[in-house]
C-alpha cells in the first residue's frame, strides 16, 4: 500500500501511541502467522488502518500481549492479538500487495515485481483459501485500472473510482453484519480509497514524468511538464480533495465506535489533514 493514512504522534497521547504501535506491530505478526514471514514486508500504515477501524465498530475487547521482535530482539513490543479484525486486515493486505505487484508484471514486465511476486507467493496463497470472494473481487477492480491505464485513461475520477471500489471491498468483510454499519463502512472506504490514490498520483508526479510511467495528470496534460501540471490543477485538487475527506469523516462520524477513539479520531480529523497539506501546500481558499 502506500503509506498516506497514519497518526500524528504530536497529537496522540501516550496511551493513544501506544494502542497505534500495538495494532502496528499486531499486524505484522499476524501476517507472519496467517500468511508467510516474507510477507511481513507487505505491511502498511494504511492496512493498519483498516485494522483499527474494523476492530473499534466490533464491542469485542482486545486482548494485547509482550512479543519479541526480529527486528528489536533486546526489547518487546506490546502487540494486539487474536483479534477478528486484524486478523482480516492481515490477510487483505497481503492479497493487496500481491495482486497489485501481479499488476506491476503483467503491464511492465517488472522484474523487481516479479522477485517480490515470489516473497508474497506462500502467504498470498494461504490469505486466498481464507477469502476467497475478497480476492476476485479486488483483482477485477485491479484489472479493470489496469485497462484504464494502459488506454491512458486522462480522467482522474475513472482511475480513482476503480481504487476507490477496492478500499469499499475491504472495508466490509462479512464479519460485520449490521446492514447499517455496513453502508457508512463502505463509504468511509471508498473516500479514503479516492483520496489515497488522487494523493499518490500528485506526489508521483515527478517520478512518473521522468520515468514516463503512467499518471493520470500527465496523461491529461501531455504538453506540459511536471511543475507546470502541479501549478495548474493544485487548487482545483485541494478543493476536491478536501471535499473526499469530508466525506470520509462525514462517514466515521456516523459510526458507533466502541474503541480507539482517540487514535481515530487523530487520523480523520488530524493527520489526514496534515498529510495532504504537506503534499499540496496549503490552498489559497484557506489562508
Amino acid at each position: 500500500m502506500f503509506g498516506y493514512v497514519t497518526v500524528c504522534k504530536n497529537a496522540l497521547s501516550e496511551q493513544g501511541l501506544k494502542t497505534f504501535k500495538a495494532y502496528y506491530c499486531g499486524l505484522c505478526k499476524a501476517i507472519g502467522k496467517r500468511c508467510s514471514q516474507s510477507a511481513r514486508l507487505g505491511l502498511s500504515y494504511d492496512i493498519t488502518f483498516l485494522a483499527i477501524v474494523l476492530s473499534s465498530v466490533c464491542k469485542k475487547e482486545i486482548s494485547m500481549k509482550d512479543k519479541k521482535c526480529v527486528l528489536h530482539p533486546i526489547r518487546e513490543n506490546i502487540c494486539v492479538e487474536n483479534d477478528t479484525a486484524l486478523n482480516y486486515a492481515a490477510d487483505m493486505g497481503v492479497i493487496l500487495t500481491y495482486l497489485k505487484l501481479l499488476d506491476d508484471w503483467n503491464d511492465d514486465k517488472s522484474i523487481k515485481a516479479l522477485f517480490s511476486m515470489l516473497l508474497f507467493a506462500n502467504g498470498v496463497r494461504k490469505a486466498k483459501k481464507h477469502y476467497p470472494r475478497e480476492y476476485e473481487n479486488i483483482r477485477k477492480c485491479l484489472d479493470e485500472l489496469s485497462r484504464l491505464e494502459k488506454n491512458n485513461c486522462k480522467e482522474i475520477d475513472e482511475t480513482a473510482d476503480c481504487f476507490a471500489r477496492i478500499l469499499e471491498i475491504l472495508f466490509t468483510p462479512d464479519f460485520i453484519e449490521d446492514k447499517d454499519t455496513k453502508r457508512i463502512l463502505a463509504w468511509l472506504g471508498y473516500n479514503t480509497g479516492r483520496w489515497i490514490y488522487i494523493i499518490d498520483a500528485y506526489n508521483d508526479l515527478e517520478k512518473d514524468v521522468k520515468k514516463n510511467d503512467y499518471n493520470t495528470f500527465k496523461a491529461k496534460y501531455e504538453d506540459k511538464n511536471a511543475q507546470e501540471i502541479k501549478d495548474t490543477i493544485r487548487e482545483d485538487l485541494y478543493t476536491s480533495m478536501t471535499f473526499t475527506l469530508e466525506n470520509a469523516a462525514s462517514a466515521y462520524n456516523l459510526l458507533e465506535i466502541y474503541k480507539n477513539k482517540e487514535v481515530l479520531d487523530n487520523i480523520m480529523y488530524i493527520a489526514l489533514k496534515a498529510k495532504q497539506k504537506s503534499i499540496l501546500g496549503e490552498s489559497n481558499e484557506s489562508l
